[in-house]
């Protein structure tokens, strides 16, 4: 297991890749060079400037953190996950975040301040399954404390932008229910870098490596 403590988003992301990239070579399979159980701690998830090594653009990264939560602009979402997402915490009837906002807002606090993003009767032998299962929620010490726990994220093409999409979405519950945004933890039970990217996952550890930023 790897434990990642970072301030932001962007520091998260460059630390679970080198660390999964150095542990390359101890799967026991022919599709992941690396794969391990990593729990994220990020103290700030509010991040205004992408890493701009990671290989998404910039604008693909702010629609879809922006999708996520208000549902805009779905034609031009380029992960087709995030829309499946949007669509399980939002839409009516019994829209689990207005469930979420409700539970967060009783006097005491309630272990089922949750949304379950997992479908028994569409994701079973779907392709486009969601990885992310469950987000949870707690008021603490006067701040929304938020849990993302996915069964996987690609730490090569995916993992900035999950970590960011889903911390979007702490910001905006945390305005819903008026508190400050507190410890973002998210985990992955399964965080991978493939070996048929394995030529360009090397090019980039070798920048993140030397602490390039461009």
């Amino acid at each position: 297991m790897i434990n990642i403590k970072a301030h932001d988003l962007n520091e998260a992301w460059r630390k679970a890749f080198i660390t999964l990239f150095e542990m390359g070579g101890r799967t026991d399979n022919n599709k992941y060079f690396s794969d391990e159980l990593i729990v994220f701690e990020i103290e700030d998830n509010n991040i205004t400037n992408f890493d701009r090594l990671f290989p998404m653009s910039l604008k693909d990264l702010e629609l879809i953190c922006d999708f996520i939560v208000t549902g805009d602009r779905e034609d031009e979402v380029v992960h087709e996950t995030t829309k499946i997402y949007h669509h399980r915490m939002f839409d009516e009837p019994r829209s689990q975040v207005e469930y979420m906002v409700k539970v967060l807002n009783y006097a005491e606090p309630m272990g089922d301040a949750q949304i379950s993003l997992w479908d028994k009767n569409l994701d079973q032998d779907f392709f486009y399954s969601p990885c992310t299962l469950v987000l949870w929620a707690r008021r603490k010490h006067g701040h929304l404390e938020f849990h993302t726990h996915s069964h996987s994220s690609d730490a090569y093409k995916k993992l900035l932008m999950n970590l960011a999409e889903f911390s979007s979405f702490h910001r905006y519950l945390s305005k819903r229910i008026n508190v400050e945004p507190g410890t973002y933890y998210h985990i992955i039970d399964s965080c991978h870098i493939h070996y048929e990217d394995y030529d360009k996952a090397l090019a980039l550890y070798t920048l993140l490596s030397k602490g390039e930023s461009e």
